[in-house]
């Protein structure tokens, strides 16, 4: 993954703080990562999905894990994704002009060691793209942990693909913090709230 970007907390001395929810998503990550399997993490909008799975895929990368992350803003198409994932995998040359070129391209690379996968902003996939990360992931010989993160939208329409959803290895759901969790983490995020 690139440099950090904690969204919120790059103000000086603030700290990201290890809610119920980031442990969570800590042991769910770590078991998706180790079985190289797909899972989602859905929610509402600032309820911490993104910082957590960030913070928690940090942790393994000095491990040796190689985690790549990917974003969409749009409905992609399958075509998008092939060249999201041909950017993200840092491979040479031009892109093929081919579906089933790129295809074999893209598998042969994700053959070559195992690899995780962030995909973040998910509710813009639709089924389509959701179909294809599946058709990359049931290749034997590819090696790939996948994290869909997204609003609810990523949930409903996973849901909706019986093929890919009966893939899902864990479902995990961020809520809001309740009133009182609220009061326990804003004294730990930065010092000017510890009184």
């Amino acid at each position: 993954m690139t440099a950090a970007t904690y969204q919120y907390v790059d103000l000086p001395d603030a700290s990201v703080v290890t809610t119920r929810a980031l442990l969570t998503a800590r042991d769910n990550i770590t078991d998706t990562v180790a079985a190289r399997a797909m899972m989602c993490i859905h929610g509402g909008a600032g309820f911490g999905k993104t910082l957590a799975v960030n913070t928690c895929l940090r942790a393994l990368e000095p491990a040796g894990e190689d985690v790549r992350k990917i974003t969409f803003r749009a409905r992609p198409t399958a075509r998008a994704v092939r060249y999201e994932l041909f950017t993200a995998l840092d491979l040479a040359g031009e892109p093929p002009r081919h579906p089933s070129e790129f295809d074999r391209l893209l598998k042969t690379a994700l053959a070559e060691r195992p690899r995780t996968f962030l995909v973040d902003e998910a509710q813009w996939l639709n089924g389509e793209a959701f179909e294809y990360f599946r058709y990359l992931w049931d290749e034997p010989s590819t090696q790939l942990a996948i994290i869909f993160v997204g609003g609810a939208g990523c949930h409903t329409v996973l849901r909706r693909e019986p093929m890919l959803s009966s893939r899902v290895f864990i479902w995990q759901q961020f809520t809001r913090l309740t009133p009182d969790e609220v009061l326990e983490v804003i004294p730990l995020f930065h010092p000017v709230w510890a009184e």
